[in-house]
Parts: structure tokens; C-alpha cells; sequence
């Protein structure tokens, strides 16, 4: 979104955070309304979070820390997601790995609460009739919204091919970069997802793939500041936990929750059945899978100096 839209909406979310906290419980803690920002071209909650949140998952595992409702925003990017967490306007961030590792090489005092899910496959499409393969790409127009998984893959794709230095990645958001592929403006984008096998379903171009390079699969970072966590002790400990027990129910209802994301993304079951596999939910707040992935993400980033500088990533996570 703009940045002037952002800033507008940061404002008026940071004026509302003095309604989030409360009188103490009967044990003594704080109860507050706790604030989750995330991701959502249609202002809803989606995936794993919104299958919680519609079952009351998420707030019944909760409860213990003081939580008393779980109140998300919405936004366009990974990126307005962090600038939120920062500004205070929401007390939980829901981004991609990229987005997370950068505000915390930034010098961001961030804490990692859990890996949301794992494995995440995006890809490079193109243009209906357009280029084939990556190479073809020279001289043409290539999206990804900046700081976003997307961008990170597109730019790891075209480092693979050789060809970070001959194209450019513009910035665009991605309802716009879907828009203008299907108009034939945009000659490639990056997706993932459900969408991006309903796109190839339709005849576009799948150029690459983040799993024919292994190093490019993604995490989803939940992310909080560590005055949050002082201020709530015990509540890095109880998303991790709740995250492994939203992961396992999921699993445990598999078909039930394709048929519910399905809907949610206006895709058939069985393409949402490709696009998020069980093993996409990781049933641990740290699996040593997403562990491996998150440091290929890291290694790559300072690699490509795309994030400012080193930090200790076992000492960013939040650990019991």
C-alpha cells in the first residue's frame, strides 16, 4: 500500500493499542487484547491462523498468558507487517522469513516465537504466450513486492541462472503484478500457493520453482518485540505452543481444513491440496527442517547483502 496510507493506518492502530490492555486476572496477569498483524490481499485471516482463530484454537490456547481476544490487521507486504510490530501497532507479526530476518539485522530488538509453517514452494511465472525459460526474461519486466518472500526468490532464482545482475526486479505489489500478467504488461511474477497452481491451471508460463533450488524454500516468522514479551512473561512459550497444537489439528483434520482454505482462496480442494501439503504444518514451534531453512534464508541474505548486518539466530529465538 502506499506510504502514506500505511503511516495513516499505523497511526490509527497505535492510537487504538491503549484499549488492548486490562485489569489483572484472577492469578494476577495482565489481560489484554492481544494484536496480530499479518499478510491478506482480501482482509481476512487465511491458512493456518484463520483455521485457529474461526475454531477458537488460538484464544483457548492463550487464555494462560492473559489473552482475552485476538484481534488481527491486515496488510499488503511482509514489509508493512514489520513497520507495524515496530511502530507498535500490533504485538504480534505474522511475515515471511525475509521480512523477519530484516527488521531483526536492522537492530531491531525482535524475538522469534515460532516457525508458523514451513516448506512454502513459490514460484516464477510468466505471461501467457511469453517467455519459457529464465533467461528469456532479459530486457523484460519482472515483479515482486520488495522485502517479501517473493522478491527474495525471484532475486535467488535469477542469482541461480546467473542473471541477477542483467534484470530487474521491479517493485510492484502483487494484486497489480497478477493484473498486469494477465494483461501481458508484466512479462513474469512470483507467487506461491494455491494461486500460483490455479495460474498455471489457466495456461501461464511456470518459469521456476524454490524447490528445484532447495535453498529458497520458505518459513513463516511469528515475531514479537522483547518489551512485549517482558510485559507479558510466558507468552513466547504459549504461541509457540499453541502454533505446534494449531499445526497438529490441522494435520489431524487435513481434508476438513483444504475444504475451508479452498473456499477462503476461491480455488478447487484439490489445488489447495498440492499447494499446502501436511508437511507444510510443522507439528514443533522450531522443527530442524524450518531451522535449516531459515539459516539457508540468512546465509543467503548476507551473501547477497540484502539484510544489514549479522546476528545470532539461536539466540533470537524464544526458547522454553
Amino acid at each position: 500500500m502506499p506510504r502514506l496510507r500505511l503511516l495513516a493506518l499505523l497511526l490509527t492502530l497505535t492510537a487504538l493499542a491503549g484499549c488492548a490492555g486490562g485489569a489483572a486476572g484472577a492469578d494476577g496477569r495482565q489481560q489484554f487484547v492481544l494484536r496480530v498483524g499479518m499478510t491478506s490481499v482480501t482482509g481476512t485471516v487465511q491458512g493456518n491462523l484463520g483455521w485457529a482463530d474461526e475454531k477458537g484454537l488460538l484464544l483457548d490456547r492463550l487464555r494462560s498468558v492473559g489473552v482475552t481476544q485476538v484481534r488481527f490487521s491486515f496488510f499488503q507486504s511482509g514489509a508493512d507487517v514489520s513497520a507495524a510490530l515496530l511502530a507498535g501497532a500490533v504485538d504480534v507479526a505474522v511475515t515471511g522469513d525475509m521480512p523477519a530476518l530484516r527488521t531483526r539485522a536492522s537492530g531491531n530488538p525482535t524475538r522469534l516465537l515460532a516457525l508458523t509453517t514451513v516448506n512454502a514452494d513459490t514460484w516464477l511465472i510468466g505471461r501467457k504466450g511469453g517467455p519459457t525459460d529464465i533467461r528469456s526474461l532479459v530486457g523484460r519486466t519482472v515483479t515482486a513486492p520488495e522485502g517479501t518472500i517473493r522478491y527474495r526468490v525471484a532475486y535467488g532464482l535469477l542469482h541461480a541462472a546467473g542473471l541477477d545482475d542483467r534484470i530487474e526486479i521491479r517493485n510492484v505489489p502483487t494484486p497489480e503484478s497478477l493484473a498486469g500478467l494477465s494483461s501481458g504488461a508484466i512479462d513474469a511474477t512470483v507467487i506461491g500457493g494455491p494461486q500460483a497452481y490455479d495460474l498455471e491451471r489457466k495456461g501461464f508460463v511456470v518459469i521456476d520453482k524454490a524447490s528445484h533450488h532447495p535453498h529458497l524454500l520458505s518459513t513463516e516468522h511469528s515475531t514479537a518485540l522483547q518489551s512485549f514479551l517482558d510485559a507479558h512473561p510466558g507468552f513466547g512459550e504459549a504461541w509457540g505452543s499453541a502454533v505446534a497444537a494449531i499445526n497438529q489439528h490441522v494435520r489431524d483434520n487435513i481434508a476438513d481444513y483444504w475444504t475451508y482454505a479452498a473456499k477462503k482462496d476461491g480455488v478447487d480442494v484439490a489445488l489447495e491440496a498440492k499447494a499446502e501439503p501436511a508437511a507444510h504444518f510443522n507439528v514443533e514451534p522450531f522443527p530442524a527442517e524450518g531451522l535449516a531453512q531459515v539459516r539457508a534464508t540468512y546465509d543467503f541474505l548476507r551473501e547477497q547483502r540484502l539484510i544489514d548486518a549479522e546476528f545470532d539466530l539461536d539466540a533470537w529465538r524464544v526458547t522454553p
